[in-house]
Formats: C-alpha cells, structure tokens, sequence
C-alpha cells in the first residue's frame, strides 16, 4: 500500500524543528502487515520516513508531532 504524509504546519514552539517546509508531501510504499496508525507517544513511521514523537491525535488522519501537524492517507 502507499501512504502520503503531508506537512501541513510547523508549531511555532517546536522542539525538534526539521527544517522541512510546511507544505511537503511524501508517498511511500508501507508493507500492510506492519503499518500502524499514528499512536500518541510513538513515533509515526511511513516506509523510511519517521517523525518525531506524536503528541495528540486531532482526527482520523491529522496528528501533532513535537514539531508539526501532519496529515496522512492512504493512497492508490
């Protein structure tokens, strides 16, 4: 399955900043046996890309890092 992830901002008290733009977007290729949802407290892992601690889940695909908001999805 693929899944994209997309920066939609970066929190003005990041603890981490990235130096990734708000407005990236990646889509990688996730094995569907091992994929998990972003889970407060872990970290959100997309193929190779990982973010930083989650820290609150705002709905069904949009989540805070300890630096950024994210949303994800999966994609065809």
């Amino acid at each position: 399955m693929k899944v994209k992830l997309t920066k939609l901002s970066e929190l003005e008290d990041a603890l981490h900043p990235n130096n990734i733009e708000t407005g990236y977007e990646t889509i990688r290729e996730v094995d569907e046996k091992y994929f998990e949802e972003p889970q407060v407290g872990r970290r959100f892992n997309v193929g190779t890309f990982s973010t930083s601690g989650v820290q609150e889940i705002i709905d069904k695909n949009t989540f805070r890092t300890y630096s950024s908001i994210y949303r994800w999805e999966v994609v065809s």
